[in-house]
């Protein structure tokens, strides 16, 4: 199915809580990633990196205010109006008369986040951005995961960092890996912490279902998350980001005590992960902390989806593996120069996100347009140019 070949979803003309409730499930079931809705605009949908108007009517900023408060609640609403953005995860549970289109034992979730801002030609309105989170967790076989990468993803210990921009799928990996080792290692108990809870990692056979604790509900942060964790004897520890010192420091030191943490950072190459790391520590300790995540650090993946030309998406990514020889040469080195050395062996392996779109570019793939959006014009004619 392309973009284009979908049924629009039938308003029947109006806008109601049922009947947006109802239009949440149609984007559930059909691909959509992201929703966007705002005061005085039609509803505006995301399917494979392109939008869509998907509704032929304008959203009235009080008729938005009430959605808001019936799906949410009004003190939503009253918070994002006072200029405190929420975050919130929202589901939606079919019933035996098959309510919102959903059949019972069905789910729809969604993350969302809802800003005041101006739009257009309203000056203050409600501005709303959802993320359609899959029912079902991709298998992660299917993924396209570079067979030594596959091989490396679930070590006894340590820790695994995922780096790409929002929306490159860095969650939706991390979900497929949970799900991997929870069907193949059942042995092997895990827990994260999130915020929000996207996918939900365990299954009716599961022997000991996968624990997710929700930051500003169930636990106060990602460091004390992994704190609480420690106690619980976990294998594997999901952190869903790296975002600040004390956060880095409780997951190397989990690595350290045999656990597995897996989380992700904001990061555009494998090297700058390092770097990034290590820069969040006072100096004075720094290079400590260095040898600490040299000892831990088994991996790092940066993942990015490209538009391909059949109208979809594809997933590509570098990563660097660590092993016994990088970490003694790296060991040799100091810790200052870590980060651009990684980055080195990914460009000298050919192994970058550059590369490998311009491989997608040369047989078809991607559109000159989409490879443009990864590497500069003349970087790519120069690519053209050695071919």
């Amino acid at each position: 199915m392309t973009p284009s070949d979908f049924e629009s979803f039938d308003f029947k003309g109006a806008l109601t809580t049922d009947s947006f409730k109802a239009f949440l499930t149609w984007t559930a079931r059909n691909n959509i990633s992201d929703i966007h809705i705002q005061g005085g605009n039609p509803l505006v949908i995301s399917r494979y990196g392109r939008l869509h108007q998907a509704s032929p009517f304008r959203l009235a900023d009080d008729r938005l205010s009430r959605l808001v408060d019936d799906v949410f609640d009004p003190e939503v609403r009253a918070l994002v109006r006072r200029g405190r953005p929420q975050d919130r995860a929202y589901q939606l549970d079919g019933d035996a008369h098959g309510r919102y289109g959903l059949q019972r034992g069905e789910r729809a979730r969604f993350r969302c986040n809802i800003v005041q801002a101006t739009s257009g030609m309203v000056d203050s309105t409600l501005a709303l951005t959802l993320r359609v989170i899959p029912t079902q967790i991709p298998d992660l076989l299917q993924m396209g995961i570079e067979p030594d990468l596959l091989e490396a993803l679930l070590p006894h210990k340590g820790l695994g960092l995922f780096g790409g921009e929002t929306g490159s799928g860095k969650s939706t990996l991390l979900a497929a890996i949970y799900r991997y080792c929870a069907t193949h290692f059942p042995d092997r108990k895990i827990t994260t912490a999130e915020d929000p809870i996207e996918y939900i990692i365990a299954q009716a056979s599961d022997i000991l279902p996968a624990t997710q604790l929700q930051i500003g509900k169930d636990v106060a942060s990602f460091a004390e998350a992994i704190r609480a964790a420690l106690r619980r004897c976990p294998a594997i520890i999901g952190v869903g980001e790296m975002r600040d010192t004390e956060t880095i420091q409780a997951a190397i030191l989990a690595g350290l005590l045999g656990h597995l943490c897996l989380s992700t950072l904001h990061v555009y190459s494998p090297g700058e992960a390092v770097s990034r790391m290590l820069a969040a520590f006072p100096y004075e300790i720094r290079e400590a902390m260095a040898r600490d995540l040299l000892g831990v650090l088994q991996y790092v993946v940066v993942q990015r989806l490209l538009r391909t030309t059949d109208g979809r998406r594809q997933a590509v990514r570098e990563y660097i593996v660590m092993d016994d020889a990088l970490r003694d040469k790296l060991s040799s080195m100091p810790y200052t120069t870590w980060g651009h050395h990684i980055d080195g062996i990914v460009r000298a392996e050919k192994g970058r996100i550059a590369d490998k779109a311009f491989v997608l570019y040369a047989t078809g793939r991607i559109s000159r347009e989409e490879i443009l959006t990864v590497v500069p014009v003349r970087t790519l004619r120069e690519m053209e140019t050695s071919q």
